[in-house]
Order: structure tokens, then C-alpha cells, then sequence
């Protein structure tokens, strides 16, 4: 063989934490142009990367097919952003010059706005449960985002970002109340089902207040009759 070319059309980009849609491919041809098959070509990450192949590996081989192409696996993005190389060589040519696929991993975009599902007012009796758990959906210009961090606090009052010290809350893992819960993640639809909520022995109106990351928060009405 006499050249190995890019075949992937394009630099590969993926978010934070998900699939690179794109794979690296190469063509290996000979010196009339035409494709060769059978060659060996090693892809290997290279860079400060947290990426791997879906094996997890940093390095993998594929063999090229009738017209010439080699395909790489697929390529999990990590937590980690930036940029990094793909790089292709054939196996055992060490003088043949490599093809590089640049590939970047950029951050998870931020939510612009959380909603709830559903529009039946939360409400419980004094000393009761509520009958509906909560689903806050995180959005970013319409469109769902996974992984948001949020916290959910019931608050003192509209103007208030402390915890409030009495009224509905949540159960920790030992069964106690309480009222803020930390390090909450949307999942892969961009929904988070909140934790059952509970009241305590006071009536009234409460605020429940979901904050993600980023700052944008959303309030709820709890009514405890």
C-alpha cells in the first residue's frame, strides 16, 4: 500500500458523558489510488483525555474491508472537555505517515428553565404524605438536558433561600427529615422524579424551590390542609 487518507469527513465532536455519533475511519490505498484491503491500522487516543473506546480501552485495531476503508469503534466521550486526537497508523509501518481526527468533548449546555409535569396542586393532610411525587424537567432553549445537577429546598419564603425549619420535608436514609437535598441529576429524558415529600404537623402554604446549576430555579406550592 502507498497512503493511508482520512475517510471520516470531518473533525468528531460529542458532549460530556455521551457517544460520539462520528467515528474515526481511514482509507488505505495503493500507488494507482485504489483501496487496499486486509491492512491492520491501529486508532489510538492521544492527549489529556478521560475518552475511550467503548471497551474502554485507549487503543484499538480495525482491518480494512474490500474498498480499502477501516472503521474505528465506537468512541465514548468523558467527563472531562476539550480537545484531543484520534490517530491512525497501519500496524507495523512505522515510516507510513498516520491520519489524525481531531475530536473535541464539550460541556453538557446549561438549563435555561425547569419545569414541572403535571398541574395538580401538591397537597397533603397535617401529619400525612403527599400523593404525588413531584417530576421537574430540565430544558435548554426547549430542548431536554441530561445530567443538570439541582437542589431542592423547602424554603423559609419567596424571598428566602434558607431552609425552612418546619413544615413539609423529605426523608434522609435513616428515615429523618429533612429539607434540602443535594447532588439530585436529571436523568437521560432531562427529568428528575423527586423523593416522597411528607408534612409535618403544621397547616398552610409552603414553597418547595428546585435550583439547578447555573441558578435558574423553579418554585412550587405545597398546601397542607
Amino acid at each position: 500500500m502507498h497512503s493511508l487518507q482520512d475517510a471520516a469527513g470531518g473533525s468528531l465532536s460529542a458532549t460530556a458523558g455521551t457517544e460520539f455519533a462520528e467515528r474515526a475511519a481511514v482509507v488505505a490505498r495503493d500507488e494507482q489510488g485504489a483501496g487496499v484491503a486486509g491492512v491492520t491500522v491501529e486508532f489510538r487516543i492521544v492527549g489529556d483525555t478521560d475518552s475511550r473506546f467503548a471497551d474502554g480501552a485507549t487503543t484499538a485495531t480495525a482491518t480494512t474491508g474490500a474498498d480499502g476503508t477501516a472503521t474505528a469503534p465506537v468512541l465514548l466521550a468523558g467527563e472531562k472537555t476539550g480537545e484531543f486526537t484520534v490517530r491512525a497508523t497501519v500496524v507495523e509501518r512505522a515510516t507510513l505517515p498516520g491520519v489524525d481526527h481531531r475530536a473535541t468533548v464539550t460541556a453538557p449546555p446549561r438549563a435555561d428553565a425547569l419545569a414541572r409535569a403535571g398541574t395538580t396542586e401538591p397537597t397533603a393532610a397535617v401529619g400525612g404524605e403527599f400523593a404525588e411525587r413531584l417530576t421537574v424537567t430540565a430544558t435548554h432553549k426547549g430542548a431536554a438536558v441530561a445530567g443538570v445537577a439541582l437542589t431542592a429546598t423547602m424554603i423559609a419564603g419567596a424571598d428566602s433561600s434558607q431552609a425552612a425549619d418546619a413544615g413539609p420535608y423529605f426523608k434522609d436514609a435513616q428515615g429523618e427529615p429533612v429539607r434540602t437535598l443535594a447532588g439530585l441529576e436529571t436523568g437521560a429524558d432531562g427529568t428528575l422524579r423527586l423523593p416522597r415529600m411528607y408534612a409535618d404537623d403544621r397547616a398552610g402554604t409552603f414553597l418547595l424551590r428546585v435550583t439547578a446549576e447555573g441558578g435558574v430555579t423553579l418554585t412550587i406550592e405545597l398546601h397542607v390542609d
